[in-house]
């Protein structure tokens, strides 16, 4: 009887159980001798002890007897990324704009490729699992992660991009350097190209005195969103100061706060992500 045989015997007994079958006898050899010792050491009339017994010996036998396989070569790490890493905030702002304002993602991981920067590690596989389905995003990503992002997509190939409608290189590249157009309405997007203190003015009062006057209103959410994200960043900080001094009692207050918030996140992710 080999080994293997006789655990399958073992596996038999076990199944059935040692009252409708005996324990059966190992094969000369090491393990019988085994089996021996075991019985002199701790005699026992309990037939399961006795099984349980041999199941462990013929265990450790079995896996003594595995040959190790053929030697694998180490794993290469990923080329070398010079460029500094994101700061450690960064992370956490991250997560946090994902959660309450995901349209600043996009100008987020392009204000990382833009600063010289990159990804720190532990982002890399949740944005690119994230962006998987578009195009555009994934490959942005992929240029802020750098050699990393690209080991990640070879070893891990269900991190690479699944969307299948093509796009030409020229295409891409021009999309990936620029931020998705947002539906502004007219009379509001003029406001995006205003910069500075005067500029800021212009647009403190055109939001948060349109909340406060009643002519913009909570419909108006989606696109007063859109408008924040676009504004020059020099009139961001002067926006979200106005926002929090809208009357407490406007119907409107929940949004100009939430406005506000905006606002001085995405100033905050800016001057985070500066060139280092």
């Amino acid at each position: 009887m080999t080994i293997a045989e006789y655990w399958d015997d073992l596996v038999t007994t076990a199944l059935l159980g040692t009252d409708r079958r005996a324990v059966p006898t190992p094969p000369p050899g090491g393990l019988a001798d085994l089996a021996a010792d075991a019985a002199a050491a701790r005699p026992s009339t309990d037939a399961a002890a006795a099984l349980l017994a041999q199941v462990a010996a013929t265990t450790a036998v079995r896996r003594a007897g595995v040959l190790p396989g053929p030697t694998v070569a180490p794993l290469a790490p990923p080329a070398a990324d010079e460029r500094p890493v994101t700061p450690p905030g960064a992370s956490h702002t991250w997560e946090r704009l994902v959660a309450d304002w995901p349209v600043l993602e996009d100008e987020w991981v392009l204000a990382v490729v833009q600063a010289g920067r990159r990804l720190s590690p532990e982002l890399v596989t949740p944005l690119l699992a994230r962006h998987r389905g578009d195009r555009v995003r994934h490959a942005r990503v992929l240029v802020a992660a750098g050699p990393l992002g690209q080991w990640m997509v070879e070893w891990v190939p269900a991190l690479g991009c699944t969307a299948r409608a093509p796009m030409p290189e020229a295409e891409l590249l021009e999309r990936m350097a620029g931020l998705p157009e947002l539906p502004i309405v007219p009379q509001l997007a003029t406001l995006c190209s205003l910069e500075g203190r005067a500029g800021a003015a212009t647009v403190a009062q055109a939001v948060a005195g349109g909340l406060s006057a009643g002519t913009l209103t909570v419909a108006d959410r989606a696109v007063l969103v859109n408008l924040v994200a676009r504004l020059h960043p020099s009139v961001l900080l002067p926006l979200s100061a106005a926002l929090r001094r809208v009357d407490p009692s406007r119907p409107a207050i929940g949004l100009a706060l939430a406005l506000a918030d905006l606002a001085a996140l995405r100033h905050h992710l800016l001057a985070e992500l500066e060139p280092a």
